[in-house]
């Protein structure tokens, strides 16, 4: 187990000079004063699977220090496993509290999740104090609870950021599989009330998550910085007269070949200067990549088909650019799906005519650097004309957040936690089926012909944002949370 330091950031007086949000910090402070008191004395310990990549990862460094400069004690531990199996097994939870999988759990399985979580124990019980409070994260460090709770008096609280709206057999029995597990929390955090099963109903508090608006991937990026930031990760190469010194570790490109490579001049994906279309996640089948990059194709053949070349509305299709970006598998510890899914991906887009090749960006994005890998985030993201989370399944999906707060328009799923996010028609456009690749398309097409309602949508949805999404109400929801579970 690796305790994380977090490294110091923006001040809520940061916050407070950003207009849009002065007012939200002022309701936080003011209502923190009560829980904060109550919590005096305690440490809370937050407990989770990697530090780096994914939502929890991006979310706990900036409440932290928020609460710390109130004056909560609160720390980071991250357990490790030194077994693939234990991986490959809690991707699979993953996947079926999803409603994906085939919902098959054994006994090995049930021993190999004990063990490691038995072998990061001690680590935690050195750190962990009498009266403190533990909160967990995800299926991955699940069982610590019981074995923490025999030794020490502690409140422990599981946070699962993921879920399905409909019981189904695979989450019934993926439930039954951690059931034994779930007896020994005494309270539940959700994203989403559908989200809990109905044994946990009585001990349960619904807190959405929500973006840091001040951190590296959402701070305002004026474009001058964007194309910086785009040209030290050596996504752009056009621009040689630049102050910017390129970045150690670089943003690589799927190759015609199936191969990875950083990009050079002869490969200039020209993102100033075109639509840009873009789904940034991980490389998950769950986040739709393939069904998107399949309905991006359609809508061009379409176009190519049945449009007028003379028309703007031809010209702009035409020149639209499809950015698929993802972290680099290899620092994604707790996601060995990840290699397979860009493998996967890979193969499809060898398939793709060459013509088509030129239009489709497939980027892995380094993580070498989190500051840095979320700055490219952010330039990719401002850069952007459509903001894509085509996910079959997703929890809650931060992305579209993020986007949001940028003013960009966004294009989702039907899935529960983005139906909770984005308003259709208002701060964007909701695709009732992930799959339907001509129903995708055309919806892509209606969004790129629209600029004036793009910018509607982009405007309403940073306004949502700000009044639901931030992590000033997301804390506040905690800190009640904490402050009424305590031993």
């Amino acid at each position: 187990m690796q305790k994380i330091n977090v490294k110091p950031g923006a001040k809520l007086v940061d916050y407070k000079a950003y207009g849009s949000l002065y007012s939200s910090v002022l309701d936080f402070m003011e209502q923190a004063k009560a829980p904060i008191e109550s919590l005096k004395g305690r440490t809370i310990w937050m407990i989770n699977s990697t530090a780096i990549g994914g939502g929890v990862a991006e979310m706990l460094p900036s409440q932290m220090r928020i609460l710390r400069e109130l004056g909560v004690s609160i720390e980071w531990l991250v357990i490790e496993a030194k077994k693939d199996a234990f991986f490959d097994l809690t991707k699979r939870i993953h996947n079926a509290i999803h409603g994906s999988g085939n919902g098959i759990f054994t006994e090995n399985d049930r021993k190999i999740y004990e063990e490691v979580n038995r072998n990061n124990l001690p680590q935690a019980l050195e750190l962990i104090n009498d009266g403190d409070i533990v909160v967990v994260h995800d299926p991955q460090p699940m069982p610590l609870a019981a074995m923490i709770k025999k030794e020490k008096k502690v409140s422990i609280i599981w946070r699962c950021h993921i879920g399905l709206e409909d019981d189904t057999e695979i989450t019934d029995a993926v439930w039954k599989f951690l059931e034994p597990y779930t007896n020994d929390y005494d309270h539940f955090v959700f994203s989403l009330p559908a989200y809990v099963p109905k044994p946990l109903k009585n001990r349960v508090s619904i807190i959405p998550p929500a973006i840091d608006p001040l951190s590296h991937k959402n701070r305002e990026l004026q474009l001058h910085k964007c194309i910086g930031i785009l040209y030290q990760s050596g996504v752009l190469d056009d621009h040689k007269a630049i102050l910017y010194h390129r970045y150690e570790h670089l943003v690589r490109k799927v190759m015609p070949d199936g191969s990875f490579d950083v990009l050079d001049a002869g490969q200039n994906l020209d993102l100033i200067y075109r639509p840009i279309v873009t789904e940034i996640s991980r490389w998950d089948r769950l986040k739709g990549f393939k069904e998107l990059m399949e309905a991006f194709i359609q809508m061009k053949l379409d176009n190519r088909k049945n449009g007028d070349p003379k028309s703007l509305g031809y010209k702009r299709i035409e020149m639209t650019l499809l950015v698929l970006g993802g972290p680099d598998p290899a620092f994604v510890s707790d996601d060995p799906e990840g290699k397979e899914v860009l493998k996967e991906l890979t193969e499809t887009y060898k398939k793709v005519d060459s013509s088509m090749q030129n239009d489709i960006a497939i980027l892995l994005l380094p993580l070498d650097n989190p500051k840095e890998n979320a700055l490219i985030v952010n330039a990719l993201q401002r850069t952007s004309s459509i903001i894509v989370q085509n996910s079959i399944q997703e929890g809650f999906g931060l992305t579209a957040t993020e986007a949001m707060w940028k003013r960009k328009p966004v294009l989702v799923s039907n899935a529960a936690g983005l139906k909770l996010q984005v308003v259709h028609n208002n701060t964007g456009q909701i695709n009732p089926d992930p799959t339907d690749i001509e129903g995708l398309s055309k919806t892509l097409a209606y969004m790129l012909n629209h600029p004036k309602e793009r910018d509607k949508w982009g405007f309403n949805g940073q306004l949502r944002v700000i009044q639901n999404f931030t992590l000033f109400s997301q804390l506040l929801s905690w800190l009640e949370t904490l402050s009424t579970n305590k031993t």
